[in-house]
């Protein structure tokens, strides 16, 4: 109870600063969503991998072997989310599965159920693409990337552009975009 009650506050404290922020850096997106949007059936079901950023060449570096990816996302027990990404690196696919919480349904950040990663989401609209998210990920090696995905496997090169766009404008100028040489991997083809 005392923990629920501190982050709310700490959340709220921090929904105002970044308003002011706001104010200060027009590059900086809206506010994200909250858990109780993300948790609605419009973000349920699969994302195809697009592009990702990031401030640091080296927080890149996992997505460079790899050709594609999805994200599968759906209600779990609990009020959680489970995640599971199916990737292809070279001619292999590899899956993994996630589940993320939240402190409370109104509050933006998502923590990995082990707390090794928190993860923030923005709708298409800082981008001019209703059918894309933007996830900000930071992992426990304090690795930040934005990841753009898509509900289809083809993105206009404008949608990608404006993302570019927006994330060097925060100086997220490292950028990476799928290469999608390979296809796919199906959710239940993967290993």
């Amino acid at each position: 109870m005392l923990m629920s009650t501190l982050w709310g506050a700490v959340s709220s404290l921090m929904s105002l600063f970044y308003a002011g922020m706001q104010v200060m850096v027009p590059c900086l997106p809206p506010a994200p969503l909250s858990t109780a949007v993300i948790n609605t059936d419009e973000y349920m079901g699969s994302w195809y991998f697009v592009a990702a950023a990031a401030w640091e060449e080296d927080d890149l570096k996992s997505f460079k072997t790899t050709d594609s990816s999805i994200l599968h996302i759906q209600k779990d027990a609990n009020d959680t989310l489970m995640v599971t990404e199916t990737t292809r690196v070279g001619d292999q696919c590899q899956k993994n599965t996630w589940n993320y919480f939240a402190w409370s349904m109104t509050d933006p950040f998502l923590f990995r159920t082990d707390f090794d990663t928190i993860a923030l989401i923005w709708d298409g609209k800082l981008i001019n693409c209703p059918s894309c998210i933007i996830i900000l990920f930071v992992d426990e090696d304090e690795e930040t990337s934005a990841m753009l995905f898509a509900r289809n496997e083809n993105t206009p090169d404008e949608v990608i552009q404006e993302f570019k766009s927006k994330t060097e404008c925060v100086y997220m100028e490292e950028f990476l975009k799928a290469p999608l040489k390979n296809g796919y991997c199906k959710l239940d083809k993967a290993a």
